[in-house]
């Protein structure tokens, strides 16, 4: 991808705005909190009124120590702001209608496979997350600093994984690299983002794998939480983080999937070692990567989309049931 020329269709849009509204998807995670926050906090320093926006009011509490994540708000305040999306792959994740900015101009910066392009301009390439593609935007002329690549390096740890995701390529570490030589604090970032979970996390762990069933040569570990076990362990949906990578790191599992029963629907998250699940999750009516994806499902209960998901993989992969 062309940067360059990027960074300039970038600057000719912001040209005509004083002011910017930076969306956030719905349950937010790592990546889109801190490619926001770095944008946010970019754009402010180079003369914009921005505001950053998650309709979700359940973040992730472990991302607090970023700067600018107390600026966060729940709905938009500006009605004559260029629209940035960050880390959505469709309009609709962000928790608005695009139908209600038809008449605003609207920015897509991501890196999924499976994003929409509904943007005017869409800045979108797979890699291992989106504050990846963000900084090379902002290495063409935009505003960084030691906090902005604070948030930079965040977003691309928790993403990838620790660098463990199948989309991790030698340019991932060459971009850790090169935000590390603005002395950030690589060993207090990665203690934010890996150990700061809360006691409900832990408590939805210990449902989760007292719920879990290995199918197909214990190739694929599935799980689920009833919306009665989150609430018995007090538990927000923000409290997840992590849980299905419980399952993915056991020996022979290929894929693993945590079915989530939240208020009217059922939110699904699937992992892989080696196995392109973008399908399924498209399958399911979601989206996300070779090695990662989600969907949500209305009106089926846990134990019909259980059999549903089943099927799929008996239909769709060679693997074998144990006798």
């Amino acid at each position: 991808m062309n940067y360059q020329a990027l960074a300039k269709d970038f600057k000719d849009i912001l040209k005509d705005y004083k002011r910017v509204s930076l969306l956030m998807h719905k349950r937010p995670d790592g990546d889109t909190i801190s490619s926001s926050l770095a944008l946010f906090n970019s754009l402010n320093s180079m003369g914009y009124r921005c505001e950053v926006v998650c309709s979700d009011r359940d973040l992730p509490f472990k991302y607090r120590f970023l700067k600018g994540f107390s600026k966060i708000k729940d709905r938009l305040f500006y009605d004559d702001s260029v629209i940035i999306t960050l880390d959505c792959s469709e309009f609709r994740r962000t928790g608005f209608e695009i139908e209600d900015f038809k008449d605003r101009v609207i920015i897509n910066i991501d890196h999924h496979k499976s994003n929409e392009f509904f943007g005017k301009l869409n800045i979108v390439e797979i890699c291992a997350s989106t504050t990846a593609v963000l900084y090379k935007l902002l290495k063409e002329g935009f505003f960084i600093d030691k906090e902005i690549a604070t948030a930079l390096y965040a977003g691309l740890i928790s993403d990838s994984i620790n660098f463990t995701t199948s989309l991790v390529k030698k340019e991932s570490f060459i971009i850790a690299k090169e935000l590390i030589d603005f002395e950030i604090d690589i060993n207090y970032i990665a203690n934010m983002v890996n150990r700061q979970n809360s006691l409900a996390n832990l408590r939805l762990k210990a449902v989760a794998i007292n719920n879990l069933d290995l199918k197909f040569n214990a190739k694929v570990a599935l799980s689920y939480i009833t919306q009665k076990q989150m609430k018995e362990c007090g538990a927000k949906g923000s409290d997840l983080d992590g849980v299905i990578d419980e399952f993915i790191s056991l020996v022979n599992v290929e894929i693993a999937i945590l079915l989530v029963e939240m208020d009217g629907f059922i939110k699904g998250s699937i992992r892989s070692k080696n196995v392109d699940i973008s399908i399924m999750a498209a399958f399911f009516g979601g989206g996300g990567h070779k090695g990662a994806g989600g969907f949500e499902v209305k009106d089926v209960t846990i134990s019909k989309l259980i059999e549903e998901i089943y099927n799929y993989i008996k239909d769709n992969y060679t693997w074998q049931e144990e006798e």
